[in-house]
């Protein structure tokens, strides 16, 4: 062993045992899951779901595959509170860090929510409902088991979301802040995407006010990271900034959600105003990227979430938002600081770079003091 290896030996045990996931295999029959469901024990996300709910056709297969008998992937499941401890009927035990989608096709199925379709072998049942199987058929799929991997409430959020990121190999992989929204449940995730519901932010980002869940970034739940980016980087947050953006974010997020009512009260004023001033003053295309030619501005796209960092942070750091003074000789400035090749520079490739997040905001700064 090398002597690099052996300074190195005692942090690599110490990370190893604050790391090594305690877990214990259980087996669920469906009846009794869907019972578990149904009491909140298990708790099912719906916004969740909403973001990427499995077609009617998908969860029939499913469902197929269980009356023959077809082996289906383990369920994940993370155990917050212990079983010992006394809680509210409605706050859940176990949240799903693996197998929402298979659980929700279940749940749904043998709720009566949709008829099955699309059946390739048991053809015959396309159009029925869980009420209409006949009785051989519903004994066998209450009695059905599926095979669940409790991992223990010891856990802290951020070993949560490793694990969710790394068993996040379904058909539709989930983006970074739906992967959040399932494990940093709390009162300032709630709060992030309400506030990613308000119409000057919807426009100001691009998503039509009129048929927003057709937009890519609602879907994916992009709207509420950008939400959350303002939070993580306001009030000079971005300066501690270090690599990966990612981890930062999930990080600033879990502080967050410790916040008390009156708190977030005023987050929520402040984002509100934020985005109100920049509205106003700027346009609906006030995170537009321009690059500057031939004496000319040619606009590159409608949003740069780049952009989006240093004008919203610029302004809830330098304008008074209860009196905004925007002249418009600020205005003419900060429209041409595109043309300055430094400031092009910090708008292009990573968004998340720290040197380029702080060089981009500290300039639209100096322009807004």
């Amino acid at each position: 062993m090398s002597d690099t290896l052996k300074e190195k030996l005692a942090s690599l045990q110490k990370v190893a045992k604050e790391r090594t996931v305690k877990t214990q295999n259980i087996e669920y029959d469906l009846e009794t899951l869907v019972k578990k469901i149904d009491k909140h024990i298990i708790k099912l996300d719906p916004k969740y779901q909403r973001k990427h709910r499995w077609t009617n056709e998908m969860s029939s297969k499913l469902i197929e595959s269980l009356i023959l008998n077809i082996p289906i992937p383990m369920i994940y499941l993370s155990q917050d509170i212990d079983v010992d401890e006394e809680i509210e009927d409605e706050v859940a035990r176990y949240s799903v860090i693996d197998g929402q989608q298979r659980l929700n096709a279940i749940f749904n199925y043998m709720g009566n929510e949709y008829s099955l379709i699309g059946m390739d072998v048991l053809e015959e049942l396309n159009g029925s409902y869980y009420k209409d199987l006949p009785p051989f058929l519903l004994r066998r799929l209450e009695e059905r088991t599926i095979k669940c991997l409790r991992i223990d409430s010891t856990f802290d959020a951020q070993v949560k979301y490793d694990i969710f990121e790394r068993l996040n190999s379904g058909a539709v992989q989930l983006e970074s802040q739906e992967l959040r929204n399932a494990i940093y449940r709390g009162p300032f995730n709630n709060l992030i995407k309400r506030l990613a519901q308000g119409n000057n932010f919807r426009t100001l980002i691009g998503i039509d006010t009129c048929n927003p869940e057709d937009s890519t970034k609602v879907k994916k739940m992009q709207d509420s990271e950008l939400v959350l980016r303002f939070f993580a980087l306001d009030n000079g947050n971005y300066y501690n900034l270090k690599k990966g953006f990612k981890k930062f974010l999930s990080v600033e997020m879990e502080k967050l959600n410790m916040l008390d009512e009156a708190s977030l009260l005023e987050l929520e004023n402040k984002f509100v105003r934020v985005t109100e001033i920049i509205f106003n003053n700027f346009g609906q295309h006030a995170f537009a990227k321009y690059n500057y030619k031939n004496g000319g501005y040619k606009k590159m796209s409608n949003f740069n979430a780049a952009v989006y960092d240093a004008l919203t942070i610029s302004i809830s750091t330098c304008i008074d938002l209860d009196n905004p003074q925007i002249g418009k000789n600020k205005i003419k400035k900060y429209n041409k600081l595109f043309s300055d090749k430094g400031f092009f520079e910090v708008l292009t490739g990573s968004v998340a770079d720290r040197e380029k997040v702080i060089r981009r905001i500290e300039a639209v700064k100096e322009i807004l003091s």
